[in-house]
């Protein structure tokens, strides 16, 4: 007792300093903050302080240095003028220059974000200067007078003998902008440009935010400014669609000579920015002091909590000592179990009272029965197997047996024994366990009959079966057909993989094997054996079947592999196939276009010469029947390349109602040579201007209109209507439809429509003869734009042709203007060579084109030089200077891809522009001709129209250099 209360006075005192500690503990932490916070106020202090004198030292700096920026520049002018009245210079034109023309530009680029335009007069004659945005200098003679021209911020010089007189145009916000991006001043920085009661936002990132100051913070800036005051400031400020934030502002008022403006700089950083930084800092020294002191406080409760434990816990032992016995006794109890002792005789003097629970025995029955009276196997081979126990003198034994109950059911049993020995290794008694195992050995036994029936499963199975230990070593097998095995399987009993399959395909099934062994999951693995019945393939499956063993299915799969190796040539064969055939077709491309471009051409050359009526039908026949031959080809190439899946969509902007509206104006001919009315209706909801294939677009429409306009009756309609929806965000459907009042179209044949080479007309019908390729191809194309052709007809009543195709809006910009010179289609063919003078060399092999090229150029007004191919081509090139150059891709020797890249490498061949002739349409040959440094690429055959504005194209551009 009295132990007991001095363990309750310590453990009181305990508490007591425990909690001292704890007060303590707060108070350091409420000190510490209180100091924090004192010094954290006055560190932004001195924080805000010094920005303020770093933006005024800025502000100072920046508007210091554009005072002399300026000063320079009105310096650099006086002392132009000046010496250019001194030398008597005149402006005269001089090849495109004009003297002095040196000393301008160097004065140009010096102030080239200040100056825009510099305009000289001396005597009658006034000249303009100026830098282009692209770097070009601008020079022309004006004929106006310095008086007459009018401008906002221009400075005017006089040379001082009044006979030079210069008027200088500036930008100077662009000059303002370009300077002040040389100061940074940190985030969130804003450098304003005070001009004239204005302020304008001229910062470097933040050029596109309006800023907005509080009114009387405005008026305050704007009166120290107006009256010449610098001045540092603090109040609210707008920053585009932001809150107002307060702000740290400096002012620097300037002015420049002879231009009367109040000019000033005013430079402002938001407060919360400047002092930022510190939240970080003190943040972290703040988290690491509350925490340094919590581990404190967490130790000494720890502390405390263990103390208090270990006290209770030596109060507890003895009682959980107690208890552990008690449970023992209760657990040998449920365990259908009993103890028993022996003497040195082996006879029973103790037995546990749950004995009756086990076997029925009373105590005393069991004490005085002998063991041969209750067992119901063999009781010799049991005593024969104590005896040698006994006689080995191990410490122990197990042994299982059946015993009989005393209401006569026959159980399993369990004995466990030690025994002991005296220091002689006599026998002295022992102590055992009899537990009822009847249970698990019932269950057992179902095991093995269960695992003998799965035997007879495996054994029965047409695969290959083989159990493994961890090593790969074999140990049990079941098959049906030895023959499929490399040697006998009692003989691969105790050897390993490797032993049996050998190094190459041993190694290789024991990857699959270690691999199954450590994920445990199933691993497949193909083997190819050479056997005695011929070669033979396996699929092999690895899995564990327990952590001992692992367990392999084999199954043969030589008719699969035989089969997949036929279809695997089949397909090489029919790729092959397939690449013949594009191969002939661009073959039968380029040797159709080839005769096709002189034929048509020289029909070009024709048309432009004096013909009489009848001349210029046949021409025309004879010039329709060569079209009609390109497109028949062209939808031959189409087709081929959509079949062989080279088809690509290339997106462009362009706008639908324009483009079927040109489609239409094609077949206005057509329309009214047989009375037809073509309707074309666009749902408002269709946006201008949408991204799609604009090509393949026109493709599609070109052959559905076609094909209504060729069937439809005299005096009939064909309607075209365009509707749209919209997907997601930019994404649009194009609800699409071509409706026509011809024949129709039986039901049963519509599926044939889209069948490339099909006509569903009467074949002998000759108004509707074709490739049968146009549905097709615009079937192949509708499908690769992301929509679906859907064709309703019926005889004698027309057809609907509807389809939708997924496309992307985009906002509507203004489209590209060609200089008025490149526009202009009103030079006659005769007198190119007078308007836009060039010297031409032609690379080209074929006679009939280089005729019908050379006849071209000629009334052109053109003398050629002619390369017959690509390395006279490049010989020529060494030898002269070429403007322009008209290059055949396929000639003999060298071709027109290969000279292209030799003249490029050429002092004169790498201005020079190269156009390549070619009869190849596909894009691969067209990109892989521009990637080379072709400048352009036509075509065959090539049109008289084509030629005519690469010429413009390429003398515009030697102008413009």
């Amino acid at each position: 007792m009295t132990d007991f209360l001095s363990k309750r006075r310590n453990i009181k005192n305990r508490t007591e300093r425990f909690w001292w500690l704890i007060g303590l503990s707060m108070a350091s932490i409420i000190f510490t903050f209180f100091l924090a916070v004192l010094f954290y106020n006055s560190l932004s202090k001195n924080l805000i302080e010094y920005r303020k004198l770093f933006l005024n030292k800025q502000v100072e700096l920046a508007a210091n240095e554009v005072q002399r920026n300026y000063s320079n520049l009105y310096d650099d002018l006086i002392f132009f003028a000046n010496n250019l009245e001194d030398k008597s210079a005149q402006i005269s034109d001089h090849q495109n220059g004009l003297i002095d023309e040196a000393r301008i530009r160097r004065l140009l680029n010096n102030y080239l974000s200040l100056l825009d335009t510099v305009f000289i007069e001396t005597g009658n004659q006034t000249a303009y200067y100026h830098v282009s945005p692209t770097n070009y200098f601008v020079s022309k003679i004006v004929p106006r007078n310095l008086s007459d021209i009018s401008c906002g911020e221009c400075l005017h010089v006089t040379s001082n003998g009044g006979k030079v007189k210069m008027l200088i145009m500036m930008d100077l916000h662009s000059f303002f902008w370009e300077h002040l991006s040389n100061y940074y001043l940190g985030p969130d920085n804003y450098k304003l440009l005070y001009e004239n009661g204005e302020l304008t936002n001229i910062s470097y990132y933040q050029k596109q935010s309006e800023v907005s100051l509080d009114k009387g913070l405005f008026e305050q800036i704007e009166r120290e400014i107006e009256g010449g005051l610098r001045g540092e400031y603090e109040g609210p400020v707008k920053i585009g669609d932001e809150q107002a934030s307060n702000a740290i502002l400096v002012q620097y008022p300037f002015s420049l000579a002879y231009l009367d403006k109040n000019l000033a700089f005013v430079f402002f950083q938001k407060r919360a920015t400047i002092i930022s930084g510190i939240y970080g800092n003190y943040f972290y020294l703040f988290a690491a002091l509350f925490g340094l002191l919590f581990l404190v406080i967490l130790f000494l409760s720890k502390y405390f909590k263990i103390t208090s434990e270990n006290n209770r816990l030596l109060e507890k032992k003895s009682r959980d000592l107690d208890q552990l016995l008690r449970q023992q006794t209760m657990l040998l109890q449920q365990s259908k179990g009993f103890i028993y002792y022996r003497d040195k005789n082996w006879k029973l003097y103790q037995v546990s009272e749950n004995v009756e629970d086990v076997l029925g025995y009373s105590v005393k029955m069991y004490e005085n029965m002998p063991s041969e009276d209750f067992m119901v196997d063999d009781y010799e081979a049991f005593q024969k197997a104590v005896d040698d126990v006994v006689r080995k003198k191990k410490d122990y034994y197990y042994y299982e047996t059946n015993v009989v109950r005393q209401d006569g059911q026959k159980i399993r049993v369990r004995l466990f024994e030690k025994l002991f020995y005296d220091e002689e290794g006599a026998f002295k008694g022992g102590v055992g366990i009899c537990t009822d195992i009847n249970d698990k050995y019932l269950a057992d036994q179902e095991l093995i009959r269960s695992e003998n029936r799965l035997r007879s499963v495996l054994k029965s199975l047409p695969d290959i079966i083989y159990i493994y230990n961890n090593q790969g070593e074999f140990l049990d097998y079941y098959l049906q057909n030895e023959d499929l095995l490399v040697e006998p399987p009692h003989k691969s009993l105790g050897k390993n993989i490797k032993d049996i399959i050998g190094p190459e395909g041993g190694e290789k099934t024991m990857k699959a094997f270690q691999r199954a062994l450590k994920s445990g999951k199933m691993q497949t693995e193909e083997l190819d054996l050479l056997l005695g019945i011929g070669r033979r393939y396996f699929e092999v499956r690895f899995f564990k079947l327990d952590e001992t063993r692992i367990m392999s299915v084999a199954r043969d799969i030589t008719g699969q592999k035989l089969w997949e190796r036929g279809l695997r040539e089949a397909k090489e064969a029919a790729e092959n196939a397939n690449k013949e055939k594009s191969n002939f077709l661009a073959n039968m491309s380029h040797e159709i276009r080839t005769p096709l471009n002189g034929l048509l051409g020289i029909v070009g050359l024709l048309d432009k010469t004096e013909l009489t009526t009848e001349q210029r039908n046949l021409l025309s026949i004879v010039f329709d029947s060569g079209e009609s031959l390109l497109n028949i080809v062209n939808d031959i190439l189409d087709y081929s390349k959509i079949e062989a899946g080279k088809m690509e969509l290339d997106f462009s902007r362009l706008s639908i109602k324009s483009e079927i509206e040109r489609i239409i104006n094609i077949f206005s001919g057509m329309a009214i040579d047989k009375n037809i009315s073509i309707n074309l209706d666009v749902d408002p909801d269709v946006p201008k201007y949408i991204e799609l294939d604009k090509e393949k677009l026109s493709q599609i429409f070109f052959n559905i209109i076609g094909n209504a306009v060729k069937f439809s009756r005299k005096g009939g309609t064909v309607q075209v209507s365009v509707k749209c929806e919209s997907v997601f965000i930019e994404n649009v459907i194009l609800n699409c439809s071509v409706q026509d009042n011809g024949m129709g179209i039986a039901r049963d044949k519509l599926n044939q429509l889209t069948k490339p080479f099909t006509q569903v007309g009467s074949t002998s019908n000759v108004d509707y003869k074709g490739t049968g390729l146009g549905l097709a191809i615009a079937n192949k194309l509708i499908e690769l734009m992301g929509g679906v052709l859907q064709i309703e007809s019926e005889l004698g009543i027309g057809s609907v042709f509807s389809f939708t195709i997924i496309g992307r809006t985009c906002e509507e910009k203004p489209e590209k203007k060609l200089p008025e010179e490149i526009k202009d289609d009103s030079v006659e063919l005769e007198k190119m060579a007078e308007e836009y003078p060039l010297k031409i060399l032609l690379a080209e092999d074929n006679e009939i084109n280089l005729k019908f090229m050379v006849m071209l150029l000629g009334q052109m007004g053109y003398t050629v030089d002619v390369a017959i191919n690509g390395l006279e081509a490049v010989k020529m090139v060494e030898e002269n200077t070429y403007d322009l150059i008209f290059m055949d891709n396929q000639m003999p020797g060298m071709n027109g891809m290969d000279a292209t890249k030799y003249i490029r490498n050429l002092k004169n061949g790498k201005s020079v522009t190269i156009i390549g002739l070619s009869a190849s349409v596909f894009k691969e040959d067209i990109e892989k001709a521009l990637s080379i440094g072709m400048n352009g690429y036509l075509t065959k055959p090539v049109k008289i129209n084509e030629i005519v504005e690469k010429i413009r194209i390429c003398s515009h551009e030697l102008a413009g250099r």
